[in-house]
Parts: C-alpha cells; sequence; structure tokens
C-alpha cells in the first residue's frame, strides 16, 4: 500500500543525521550547479543558510516547510537570499513560482546556462596548483568542487563529485612527484579525459532505460488511474522523445542522469491538480511516489469494470493496440503493483488472444479474455 497523505515526515530535521563531508559536497554542488554567478563565499554563506534552517525542524514547532523534499528545502534558501538573486538575475524569476515550477525553472537554467565559463586552471601552474593543495587542502577541494559544478551543471549532484574524486586523486599523486610532476599530470589527465567519459556514459541512466518503451505509460496509468489512454499515451510519447534526446550529446539535459521514476515522478507532478497531489509531490522520495499511490489506489477502487464488445478484442488485436491497451488497463487498475507487472501480464494475454482471434470467432475470445482479466 502507498502511503497515507497524512503521515508526515520531517525532511529538514533528518538532513541533520547526513554525513558532514557528504553534506557539504553534495550542497556545494547544489548551489554551484543553479547559481554559476555565485563566489565560493555565497555557496558557503548558503550552506550556513541550509544548516541554520534543517535545524530549527528538529523544534516543536518546526515549519511546514521542514516536511518538504530536500531539493524544496535547499532552493528555498536561494530564493530567501537577495545577494545571490541579485548577482543571478534569471534564478530570482524562478523564485517567482510555485515549488514543483520553481525547480523546473531551475533545471532549465543548469541545461541552459546564460554564460559558458572558461575551462579551469588554464593560467596556473602545475607548481602553483600543488602549493595550494599543501597548504590548504579543504580550501583547494572546496574551490576546485566550485568551479567543477558550475561548468558540470547538466550532471547530478553523484556524478559531478564522482567525476571530481578522480581529478581530486591526480593532485593527491602528483604532487607528491617533484621530480617528474610535469610527466605524471599528463599521464593521468590523459587517464582522467578516458575516465570522466565512461562515467557520464554510465551515468547516462536515460540513455541506458532507452528500449523501456512502454514504461511512463505504466507510471502515468498507475498515478492518474482516471484519465484517458490518450493521456496516458501522450505522457508516454514525450517521455520517450527526450529519453532519445539523452542519447545525442548535443541535446543531453541534466534530467538524463537522474533516475528514471525520478524524471517520471518530477514530469507527473507538473501534471497534477489538487493540492492533495501537489502536497505528496512536495515530499522526499520515495515518500514523493508512497503518497501518490495511495491517492491512485482510492480513485482505481471507483473505475467501472472493463467492457469490450465481441469483435472489438479481435479488432484491438488485427491493429496491433491491444498489448498497449492491456498495459494501461491493468496499470490503472492495480496502483500498488511494480512497474513491471502490466508488461508481464498484457503480454501473456496479447499472446493468448492474438493466438485465438486468429483460430476461432470473435465471442470466444472475449470470454477467454474476461476470463484472464482478473483485474
Amino acid at each position: 500500500m502507498g502511503q497515507k497523505v497524512e503521515e508526515k515526515r520531517n525532511t529538514g530535521c533528518n538532513m541533520l543525521n547526513t554525513d558532514d563531508v557528504i553534506f557539504r559536497y553534495k550542497n556545494i554542488v547544489f548551489y554551484s550547479q543553479r547559481l554559476i554567478f555565485n563566489s565560493l563565499d555565497d555557496v558557503k554563506r548558503l550552506l550556513n543558510k541550509l544548516k541554520l534552517f534543517i535545524s530549527s525542524c528538529c523544534s516543536a514547532q518546526a515549519n511546514i516547510e521542514c516536511n518538504y523534499s530536500s531539493n524544496i528545502i535547499a532552493q528555498n534558501r536561494i530564493c530567501e537570499d537577495p545577494i545571490s538573486l541579485s548577482k543571478n538575475k534569471q534564478s530570482a524569476l524562478c523564485c517567482d513560482q510555485d515549488n514543483l515550477e520553481r525547480e523546473k525553472c531551475f533545471k532549465n537554467l543548469q541545461n541552459n546556462p546564460p554564460v559558458t565559463l572558461p575551462s579551469m586552471g588554464d593560467d596556473i601552474s602545475y607548481e602553483e596548483e600543488c602549493l595550494a593543495w599543501t597548504v590548504d587542502r579543504l580550501m583547494f577541494i572546496d574551490s576546485y568542487l566550485h568551479g567543477f559544478a558550475r561548468r558540470l551543471t547538466k550532471f547530478s549532484q553523484n556524478l559531478t563529485i564522482d567525476i571530481f574524486h578522480s581529478f581530486l586523486t591526480i593532485y593527491m599523486k602528483c604532487c607528491d612527484e617533484s621530480e617528474n610532476m610535469l610527466l605524471c599530470f599528463s599521464t593521468e589527465k590523459s587517464k582522467f579525459s578516458e575516465s570522466m567519459g565512461t562515467k557520464i556514459r554510465l551515468g547516462n541512466t536515460m540513455c541506458l532505460e532507452h528500449k523501456e518503451r512502454l514504461r511512463a505509460l505504466i507510471f502515468y496509468a498507475k498515478l492518474k488511474p482516471v484519465d484517458a489512454i490518450e493521456k496516458a499515451m501522450d505522457f508516454n510519447s514525450k517521455y520517450m522523445d527526450f529519453v532519445f534526446k539523452c542519447c545525442n550529446p548535443g541535446t543531453m539535459s541534466s534530467e538524463c542522469f537522474d533516475t528514471w521514476s525520478g524524471v517520471l515522478l518530477t514530469r507527473i507532478c507538473l501534471l497534477m491538480d489538487s493540492s492533495v497531489q501537489k502536497n505528496c509531490c512536495f515530499k522526499n522520495d520515495p515518500e514523493r511516489e508512497n503518497c501518490l499511490i495511495y491517492l491512485a489506489n482510492e480513485e482505481s477502487k471507483y473505475l467501472p469494470p472493463v467492457s469490450l464488445e465481441p469483435k472489438e478484442i479481435c479488432q484491438l488485436s488485427t491493429e496491433s493496440k491491444l498489448l498497449t491497451w492491456l498495459v494501461y488497463e491493468y496499470a490503472r487498475r492495480n496502483p500498488n503493483d511494480t512497474i513491471t507487472s502490466p508488461l508481464i501480464f498484457a503480454n501473456n494475454l496479447n499472446k493468448s488472444i492474438i493466438s485465438c482471434c486468429t483460430t476461432n470467432d470473435a465471442s470466444s475470445c472475449l470470454s477467454d479474455f474476461i476470463k484472464h482479466f482478473t483485474v
């Protein structure tokens, strides 16, 4: 069963349990990717504001925002910071929108940054970099991570940190090689470029998922069971268009590096109408999906029974539309089932009906269909 909508989880207070190093670096990336005109000091100021806010979430009179997702909580600190908004004019426009549209707006900025920043470190020698590394490693890490994130705006926080860690190991290794420093940097940076390409390819989860052609339709039917099949098919079509763009380096976006469920939930949340559904969408994962499934499960109880004329079942089969229809009907009547269940069910029944329609009359095939369609 999905999570009841009235259940609340204090995300803000829970964020205090995150490892300090992970919390620091993830949020340096978060703010640097969204605010490319912010200095490192600006980012650190936002980080301190975030810490102050989530600390307040553990009080008895916690702000309602403490129950929202970690992204919404972190993002709202931007919208309360006049310095960040004055330096990043387009980001200020995002803050005029509600929480769900705001995230979409910031994502668009990440995919289309207002300026292209120059490469890092072109005007600094390896000796100078190694001196900075030796003198203050924490400052070196913060500074370079900030620079990385401002340039890798399309990548997820985890992927950006993963790539950065590989970059950092170059300095850990080569700054101790005083006699062969130049050779070491040349060799290791060549390896880094190859490693970075592999990490990006494997991190592009949407491109890796491009063969799952009915996943979005199933997801839509599960979470919006009262909507017509045409809306589910349109949602699926737009999702597949996006997925194929992820396989083209020229059209990749930040969503390409998210999880497929995260992408689908974010997209479907923008289509939700009721305040109850939107409140679900403000939650952290997996509470967000569980909450929506709970609502969908209640809606699915009132769906009318499946009704088909005998000739319709074989006509759908002949036109190769039966599989899609079966997937849609099963998914919307079983919101609690896994994402793969509708496809397994539909594939088996589709084969049975096709076989029946080629050898028997339509009436007997309809009887066979109803017998198996136990939803």
